[in-house]
């Protein structure tokens, strides 16, 4: 055996990503969600910057109160990536019952895109999947908001 092979052969490290997850109890309220207005509400209060499209997760306990919150992705003024993967990634950590998605439209105007009616498709099928339904995806502007659910967009 050359000294090369040996080398090759001496390698047995293995790297294993490891995720450790405590639970820790607040003394805020948990915040109700009961419709697409609540929802427009809760995303104003915590996007600060509007400039760009940003797509933030509800992840939502039994009693439809936000366990869990996350910008999963900022974008553009006006695209911003969504990935299925990191939506639900972060909904099966914090043990979310269900969710709901927003968006926030630079522009000012609601009228969900195609790419919006797409993406909310896939994370319908990928919650379907998963047992984590996806209730909503809502589009928010600084003055109105746009309900995909309430207009059986999916």
């Amino acid at each position: 055996m050359n000294k090369q092979t040996k080398t090759k052969h001496k390698i047995n490290d293995h790297f294993i990503r490891e995720i450790r997850i405590s639970y820790l109890t607040t003394d805020q309220l948990p915040i109700p969600i009961k419709d697409a207005a609540d929802v427009a509400f809760f995303v104003r209060s915590v996007l600060l910057d509007n400039s760009r499209e940003h797509l933030v997760a509800l992840y939502l306990d039994g009693a439809h109160k936000i366990a869990s919150y996350s910008i999963v992705s900022i974008g553009t003024a006006n695209y911003a990536l969504i990935s299925p993967r990191e939506v639900f990634q972060r909904a099966v950590i914090v043990g979310a019952i269900s969710l709901i998605v927003a968006h926030n439209h630079p522009s000012g105007n609601t009228e969900p895109s195609d790419a919006d009616r797409d993406i909310t498709k896939r994370l319908s099928e990928a919650g379907n999947i998963l047992g984590i339904p996806l209730l909503d995806h809502v589009i928010v502007t600084d003055k109105s908001f746009y309900s995909l659910k309430e207009n059986t967009l999916f």
